[in-house]
């Protein structure tokens, strides 16, 4: 649960938002996410993101589940990437943004570490820090994700919280600001696919 604040954060120019095409959630879970349990979202919306959950008793998988949220991978996977990028199998240990953004690269995405004022400043898509105690400078991950305007639909943006103790109707919500901690920047890591290079032969 507890996540320490980035190491490498520095403060955030307005971000720009960045539009992010993860995998197609499978039928049956993302018809989940359009269930009363959400709040505060366009009626009919299906979040491209399929929330994965937190277990019981780890306290430091918050920020694993959103990658597994991202990437449309399972816990137990992305938690075996995290092994190979330095996670210890057994004993105290504890999961850094440099670790997240390592394995965010192994599946196709670019990350990095940021503060920004308000929520207003957050890219389209990113991990933001929640609960956030200035004190311990500890936190915990939830995905955040801004949806564009539509000719239909004015913009709007709502967040996947992993928790496992948290209530179903904040497990996809747009109730944000209460998880904010007030006069202290909001840490996070933007999160997007990576763009493809050409070379001379060919995409590199």
């Amino acid at each position: 649960m507890a996540t320490a604040k980035p190491k490498t954060a520095a403060a955030a120019k307005a971000a720009t938002p960045t539009t992010i095409a993860p995998k197609t959630a499978k039928p049956a879970a993302a018809a989940a996410n359009s269930t009363t349990a959400e709040t505060g979202l366009p009626a009919g919306f299906v979040s491209p993101f399929t929330r994965v959950e937190m277990q019981p008793n780890v306290r430091i998988d918050d920020g694993l589940c959103c990658i597994a949220m991202v990437a449309n991978q399972s816990l137990d996977t992305i938690t075996k990437a995290a092994h190979r990028n330095g996670l210890p199998l057994h004993g105290p240990t504890w999961i850094y943004g440099t670790q997240l953004i390592a394995i965010l690269s192994e599946y196709g995405f670019t990350a990095e570490e940021k503060e920004c004022p308000t929520i207003d400043a957050l890219p389209d898509v990113a991990f933001i820090m929640v609960e956030f105690n200035p004190e311990t400078q500890f936190g915990r991950w939830v995905l955040w994700h801004h949806v564009r305007a539509t000719e239909k639909t004015p913009s709007f943006h709502y967040i996947c919280d992993p928790a496992s103790w948290i209530e179903p109707r904040y497990f996809v919500t747009t109730e944000i600001r209460r998880l904010i901690t007030p006069k202290s920047p909001i840490h996070f890591l933007s999160v997007a696919p990576k763009t493809a290079v050409k070379g001379k032969s060919g995409t590199k």
